[in-house]
């Protein structure tokens, strides 16, 4: 009688491993063109530890780097080589005690989310007629084939404006005032030309134009100045990143 209720318990342990993963999907990203994050997920409570495999020169190998959620497997990193994102990704996930595996192929062309930008520089140029503000920023992912998109707002403003995707990584924004003070963030993504990707970075860190000491340096052309006007024009400009 003991033995049969150990076997049945058996029976139970394995059909709810098998519809486990009937019910687990695998779901990939390029992070930042440096690595691969595959994860899965299931319907309800994970309760058992998956393995993670991917076809490699006709043979499949398993996950070099699992991510782990309360002991648990629920992710996969890979490394990233560019050719990984022109061919079929396959995966397969089993659970050692069962004889039930998931097999997907997924199209990662689409599917690349870069780090968000850094280095917001903010500068002020003289124009043809009026100063320019000008944004700078910086990338961290190893390609130059990136599209960005600036939003912007005035300072008690909670609309933002965002731009269309420009090429680039500066940006002159229009109808500027240099007594307002203005709040900007910048995201990427790979464009079109490049296989466009389904996801925009998260926003970056803002970057904040408008304090005094601030638009004065930005607009300082000292050289322009005679000897007594520059150095009064210096003094002063001290005494108000000091005051």
């Amino acid at each position: 009688m003991a033995g049969t209720a150990v076997l049945l318990l058996m029976a139970l342990t394995l059909n709810e491993g098998d519809a486990s993963i009937s019910s687990t999907s695998v779901n990939c990203l390029i992070i930042n063109l440096e690595y691969i994050n595959c994860t899965w997920t299931a319907q309800g409570i994970q309760e058992v530890n998956y393995t993670f495999h991917r076809l490699e020169r006709s043979t499949y190998t398993e996950c070099p780097s699992y991510l782990l959620q309360n002991e648990l497997t629920v992710g996969c990193r890979l490394p990233y080589t560019s050719t990984l994102k022109f061919n079929r990704f396959h995966t397969r996930l089993a659970w050692d005690k069962s004889s039930s595996e998931l097999e997907q192929i997924i199209d990662l062309r689409h599917l690349v989310k870069l780090d968000p930008p850094h280095h917001l520089r903010l500068e002020m140029r003289e124009g043809e007629s009026n100063p320019e503000l000008w944004l700078h920023w910086s990338v961290s992912c190893p390609s130059t084939c990136v599209e960005s998109q600036v939003r912007y707002r005035k300072q008690g403003s909670n609309c933002w404006k965002e731009t269309l995707p420009i090429e680039g990584y500066s940006f002159i924004p229009p109808f500027f005032s240099p007594d307002d003070i203005y709040r900007f963030q910048v995201r990427i993504r790979v464009p079109e030309q490049c296989v466009q990707s389904k996801y925009w970075s998260e926003w970056s860190t803002p970057a904040v134009w408008g304090s005094k000491p601030r638009s004065i340096i930005a607009g300082f052309h000292p050289r322009r100045l005679g000897p007594a006007a520059y150095w009064l024009t210096l003094a002063v400009v001290v005494l108000a990143l000091i005051g």
